[in-house]
């Protein structure tokens, strides 16, 4: 007789369905969570609930019914079973990571092959981003400003880090635009908004030495973001132009900085 699977922490339980139920792309549909429930004779008590509340209400029920995981292990081994995303490779890749994010935290991640198999366990946050090599989760933990992510929240899903990167430094110009009502781009948006004499964006009262020295400063930042991240990955294809994680890393956390000193920027006159 097979050795009961042990119980799977809560915590572990909500995380995995808010992973799989992800409301907009890669989560599964409410109509897919119906018939895996159904097809692997899984309660569903709660079918009018969001997708999370609903399968994560299904899973942790039958877990206590049964003081086992292995239904749970078997959930999640048929919604990731590949055959499912044959038309959208990209879809299975990003609900491996998060899936693998999770599990790494019971010792146990998704293969290639849609399989169940041990792995090394993790204990602590930064553990889980070290195990699973997931960028958008180390992000999170480092507590990267909203607007960073909301440029590139599909590349980070599908790990692509070139994207990434170029997504979320055009999502910074694109915010300065919005910001000044201007329609330039690169170099001239950032004289734009940042000229000495009349400045659109201020981020301080700019009336001392000092206070001009850093509106300068910060100018300076925003164009060498352009210069060193935004235009390489316009123009050069990936294979020529790698960024490694750690680099991608280091430029979220720089744009973090930016947009928040935005935040409490003034703007002063729009054209």
């Amino acid at each position: 007789m097979a050795t009961p699977k042990p119980p799977w922490p809560e915590g572990v339980v909500d995380s995995l369905s808010a992973v799989l139920a992800e409301t907009e792309w890669p989560g599964l549909k409410g109509p897919e969570i119906g018939r895996l429930l159904e097809s692997l004779r899984i309660e569903d008590p709660w079918p009018s609930a969001t997708k999370r509340k609903r399968l994560s209400a299904a899973l942790w029920n039958r877990q206590v019914l049964d003081r086992s995981s292995h239904r749970l292990f078997t959930f999640v081994v048929h919604a990731m079973a590949p055959s499912r995303y044959i038309g959208d490779p990209g879809r299975f890749e990003a609900l491996q990571a998060g899936v693998n994010e999770v599990l790494s935290m019971v010792g146990l991640r998704i293969n290639d092959q849609g399989q169940m198999v041990k792995a090394e366990q993790a204990r602590t946050l930064d553990e889980v981003a070290r195990l699973t090599g997931r960028l958008r989760g180390e992000l999170t933990r480092r507590g990267v400003h909203a607007e960073v992510l909301r440029y590139c929240e599909e590349e980070l899903l599908r790990r692509s880090i070139f994207h990434a990167v170029f997504e979320a430094t055009k999502g910074l110009s694109e915010r300065l635009r919005v910001m000044s009502g201007s329609t330039l781009d690169g170099a001239e948006l950032v004289d734009a908004c940042f000229t000495k004499q009349t400045p659109v964006i201020r981020i301080n009262d700019n009336t001392t030495k000092s206070e001009g020295s850093e509106q300068a400063g910060f100018a300076n930042l925003l164009r060498g973001i352009t210069g060193t991240f935004r235009n390489p990955t316009a123009h050069a294809p990936r294979t020529e132009w790698p960024v490694s994680e750690v680099d991608a890393l280091d430029l979220f956390s720089m744009l973090s900085y930016l947009h928040r000193r935005l935040d409490g920027a003034v703007v002063t006159k729009r054209p």
